[in-house]
C-alpha cells in the first residue's frame, strides 16, 4: 500500500551556514513533503530544493521569520498569509499527490510561552480556523512550528537555557493553553499525540536536554482516518549541528482518498 510521508521542519533563524547539515537531514528522511519554518533565506530553500530534486516555495513572513515548502509532487497552487493576527505566518498549498490533491497549511505562530503571546495564538488558531471553513479546502493538514503547548503536555522549565527560565518568572512558571486546544475542539488531530499518548514528543531542544513540544502535524477527518505513524525523527548524528528543533514526521495510506 503506498504512503504519503509529511514532516515538518524549524531550520533556526533560515540555517546559518548548516547547509550541509540540513541537507543530510532531510534527505535522511525522505518525506514527499516537508514544511520548513524559520525559512529565512530563501537562496538556502532553493538550494535545498534543487538538490533533493523537489519542488519548491517560499514566501515572506511577518518579520524576520519567512517560510516554505518542498514537495516531491506538483505545487498547484499557494498563497502567503503573514498579516495579523496570521503571524508570523501562514504558508497554504496545494500538492498534486497521488489519488488526488492535499492542502496544506504550513503555520509558523509567535513565540513565547508568556499569556500575551499564547493569547495572539489562539486568535491566529481562530483566524486559521476561519480561513479553513471559507476555502472548504478538502483533505488538509496543519503542520508547523506553533509555538505552543498542547492539552496534557508537559514543559521541563528547569533544563531550558537560563533565559528562558528568567523570561517564564513574570508568570510564575504557569503554562497557558489556548491555541492547541481550539484547534483540537474544532476536529482536528494531534497525529503525534493519537499515536503516542503517553509519550513527551519533545521537538526542541536539540543541544541540550530536550524540554518542549512545539512542532505538530494536525490532521483533518479525512487524513486522520489515514494516519499510520508519527514519530520525532531523533536518529541522525547531523540533527543538532543542523538546528536547534528536532523534525516530526508523520505517514498517511494513500490508496483509499
Amino acid at each position: 500500500m503506498a504512503h504519503l510521508s509529511i514532516a515538518t521542519y524549524n531550520l533556526e533563524f533560515g540555517g546559518r551556514e548548516e547547509v550541509d547539515a540540513i541537507y543530510t537531514v532531510l534527505a535522511h528522511m525522505q518525506a514527499d513533503v516537508i514544511g520548513l519554518t524559520e525559512a529565512d533565506d530563501a537562496q538556502i530553500v532553493a538550494r535545498l530544493a534543487d538538490c533533493l530534486g523537489y519542488h519548491h516555495v517560499w514566501a515572506e513572513g511577518s518579520g524576520e521569520r519567512h517560510i516554505a515548502l518542498l514537495s516531491c509532487y506538483p505545487i498547484l497552487d499557494w498563497r502567503i498569509y503573514n498579516r495579523p493576527p496570521l503571524t508570523q505566518a501562514v504558508l497554504q498549498t496545494t500538492v498534486e499527490v497521488p489519488d488526488g490533491q492535499l492542502t496544506l497549511y504550513n503555520v509558523h505562530f509567535l513565540p513565547y510561552l508568556l499569556l500575551p503571546f499564547e493569547l495572539h495564538r489562539w486568535r491566529a488558531a481562530g483566524a486559521l480556523l476561519k480561513l479553513i471553513g471559507q476555502q472548504q479546502p478538502g483533505p488538509h493538514l496543519i503542520i508547523g512550528d506553533l509555538n505552543a503547548i498542547g492539552p496534557g503536555d508537559r514543559v521541563l522549565q528547569h533544563l531550558n537555557p537560563p533565559r528562558m527560565r528568567r523570561t517564564m518568572r513574570w508568570q510564575f512558571g504557569l503554562v497557558f493553553k489556548l491555541a492547541i486546544p481550539r484547534l483540537l475542539r474544532a476536529g482536528y488531530v494531534d497525529c503525534f499525540r493519537r499515536l503516542h499518548p503517553h509519550a513527551d514528543g519533545f521537538t526542541w531542544y536539540t543541544r541540550g536536554q530536550r524540554t518542549t513540544r512545539y512542532d505538530y502535524i494536525l490532521a483533518d477527518e479525512v487524513m486522520s482516518g489515514r494516519l499510520c505513524a508519527c514519530r520525532v525523527v531523533d536518529e541522525i548524528e547531523a540533527i543538532p549541528q543542523a538546528s536547534d528543533h528536532f523534525p516530526l514526521l508523520a505517514e498517511f495510506e494513500m490508496s483509499q482518498y
